[in-house]
């Protein structure tokens, strides 16, 4: 490879270091401050007809509010100036079926972390679906850039994370935070965060933390790419997109963690 093409490649992978590490991070859940939820599929939004807010939320405090209506504001500028024109161009020059492939074949990598999370939680019958769809995904569905686990036999993706399995167990939230770079978390939910961390199988593939996080900031890139224009239309419907985004965070985690 000439000079030029190494020069090129290794200047991508840094804007997409920098994008990793100055970006929030996949939501868990609904929202996350910055962009929705994934899917597996061309449609984002999964389970269109479930209302997010028919959960009681667990009485969480706030009160870190005032640092956390800055991060809220840092955030959104954030979106808005950095990470929305890039997704932009990227959206221009990589088809939606390519991106789509992409982000299933993260979540195919990711199923150490769903299997563990459903064992740690008891739910035996929800990580033999995960591992039954990891089989399927990565043989048929070509390394997992085809979701035929769902398309064709109907085994859907079972999300969980150590945030939701030390809260199946009995620990609160304890407190809101949300986070520069990293959007809406709980304290809970940060420790369940830093252990998801060990159980990701990408930590061990790309041990280099450059690398790891240029294959992190081209993911978020690409996943941003998938939702342009929900957070616009999130901030128009609300009164307080401060309060509606912490809102949104808790009521879904208390959803996910009573599934």
């Amino acid at each position: 490879m000439r000079s030029k093409e190494v020069q090129f490649f290794m200047a991508l992978a840094m804007l997409f270091a920098l994008i990793a590490m100055t970006s929030p991070a996949s939501a868990r859940g609904v929202y996350d401050g910055t962009v929705w939820s994934e899917s597996t599929t061309l449609v984002v939004e999964e389970n269109g007809d479930e209302d997010p807010f028919n959960v009681e939320a667990q009485k969480t405090s706030d009160p870190l509010e005032k640092f956390n209506r800055a991060m809220f504001t840092f955030n959104d500028k954030l979106y808005f100036w950095f990470m929305k024109p890039i997704a932009r161009v990227y959206q221009t020059f990589i088809p939606l079926g390519i991106r789509v492939c992409i982000r299933n074949v993260y979540h195919n990598a990711m199923m150490p972390v769903r299997l563990l999370n459903c064992t740690f939680q008891g739910k035996f019958n929800a990580a033999g679906t995960e591992l039954a769809r990891f089989t399927i995904n990565t043989t048929l569905g070509a390394g997992g850039m085809f979701d035929f686990a769902k398309t064709e036999y109907q085994l859907k993706r079972h999300d969980e994370d150590f945030g939701q399995t030390m809260g199946f167990h009995g620990m609160r939230p304890i407190a809101f935070i949300n986070w520069p770079l990293l959007g809406p978390s709980s304290v809970r939910d940060t420790l369940g965060t830093v252990v998801d961390r060990f159980l990701d199988p990408l930590t061990y593939v790309y041990p280099e933390a450059w690398v790891g996080a240029a294959v992190s900031g081209g993911r978020i890139v690409n996943n941003t790419s998938l939702t342009l224009g929900d957070y616009e239309d999130f901030k128009k419907s609300a009164l307080d997109p401060y309060v509606s985004m912490r809102d949104a965070f808790l009521q879904n985690r208390a959803r996910a963690i009573k599934e």
